[in-house]
């Protein structure tokens, strides 16, 4: 028996096709919540066309600031170290964690302290600093420590799990499994009409290392700003962003921004849809740099160091937070038309269905 925690928006988006490929392989498992992020997370499971989770590992909510979150962490322990607990009593063999948040973190510890095998999907992504990204950087170290069986995408991760665990089950399963979700996103999308006929792009800011740091988070949204006097900005809202700029007194100032048009958090493949039109996405998401790498949009990545290598050099630009490095390349793709995305048929991998063929394999080991 295996179980899936998903904890996040971007979790679930990258777990959707292995779920759907273990069904596919008829291998049984619990796709089940950690509580850490409500919003938008049942338009994921229906547009997925998932199962219903089986429970919650802790009450459902949005831990969108440090209190909420650390409400969150409490609960999750104070509810599943107990004897108790259907985590406890079902007989996991497999614990498949995905990526590096605090859900990933928290399910690997609960995990090996039931005696369950922690599955690492998207394993051995380095950025080789500590500090950019935190804690995620810390959170893969920690969960690589705590894992037996490792699916990567691509070399370079499957290199880095291998120095560090080389007698360690190891897959490389060539792409990202959010290839397929990207793959699925397109397929849902392709007969939908357009959202904008006239030139946009789009800004997507969540990470906690930008929003919580007033300068940094300052800089970035008088970048926006500025870009938005040029062309029009759809900025996608997520809670946590929300909480901060009303917080730093910024909610309003955006708000009064003609050029601006301030979007709730959307569904998965409307944000694809969205993206997909557009000029260029302005992002501190790593998954935003994949899904542009896949799909051939220009990306601006506000961040300091990133963990993946998809587009670095060629469609995705680092910006170090780095005034020049911004206005050169809003300068080139605010001339350039858009083109047109990238066909998924040149990705020959399948890597959700490649985790599902070797967890069957693995189960049928163990039952023996």
């Amino acid at each position: 028996m295996i179980v899936i925690p998903i904890g996040t928006k971007a979790q679930l988006i990258k777990m959707a096709p292995v779920i759907k490929a273990l069904e596919a392989q008829g291998l049984p498992f619990d796709f089940i919540l950690t509580g850490q992020h409500q919003e938008t997370m049942e338009d994921l499971i229906a547009g997925f066309d998932l199962p219903q989770p089986a429970y919650s590992m802790a009450p459902i909510g949005e831990a969108s600031s440090k209190s909420k979150l650390l409400k969150w962490l409490l609960q999750i322990f104070w509810k599943n170290l107990g004897p108790n607990t259907p985590f406890r009593h079902n007989e996991y063999r497999f614990c498949l964690v995905h990526g590096d948040t605090l859900s990933t973190l928290v399910a690997s510890i609960l995990a090996r302290f039931r005696g369950i095998q922690v599955v690492h999907i998207e394993a051995g992504l380095r950025s080789k600093s500590i500090l950019h990204p935190f804690p995620e950087e810390l959170t893969r170290l920690a969960v690589s420590r705590m894992s037996s069986i490792f699916y990567c995408s691509g070399k370079n991760a499957t290199s880095n799990v291998r120095a560090l665990k080389p007698k360690a089950h190891i897959v490389d399963t060539g792409e990202n499994t959010l290839l397929d979700s990207v793959r699925t996103a397109l397929s849902k999308g392709k007969d939908s009409p357009a959202i904008d006929a006239s030139p946009y792009c789009v800004a997507s800011i969540h990470r906690f290392e930008n929003i919580t740091n007033r300068d940094r988070f300052l800089f970035i949204v008088n970048n926006i700003i500025n870009i938005s006097k040029n062309i029009k900005v759809y900025f996608v809202l997520h809670s946590a962003t929300k909480h901060q700029l009303i917080k730093y007194g910024l909610y309003n100032r955006l708000s009064n921004e003609k050029g601006i048009k301030i979007t709730p958090r959307m569904g998965y493949f409307d944000f694809i849809r969205l993206i997909s039109a557009g000029k260029f996405l302005i992002s501190d998401g790593g998954s935003n740099q994949e899904e542009c790498s896949y799909l051939d949009i220009p990306c601006l990545l506000m961040r300091q160091k990133t963990e993946r290598t998809e587009g670095l050099g060629i469609n995705v630009y680092l910006s170090n937070y780095e005034q020049k490095m911004i206005d050169t390349f809003v300068e080139k793709y605010l001339q350039l038309p858009r083109a047109a995305s990238a066909q998924l048929e040149r990705f020959n991998s399948f890597p959700s269905k490649a985790i599902a063929q070797d967890l069957e394999l693995l189960s049928t080991v163990s039952s023996r």
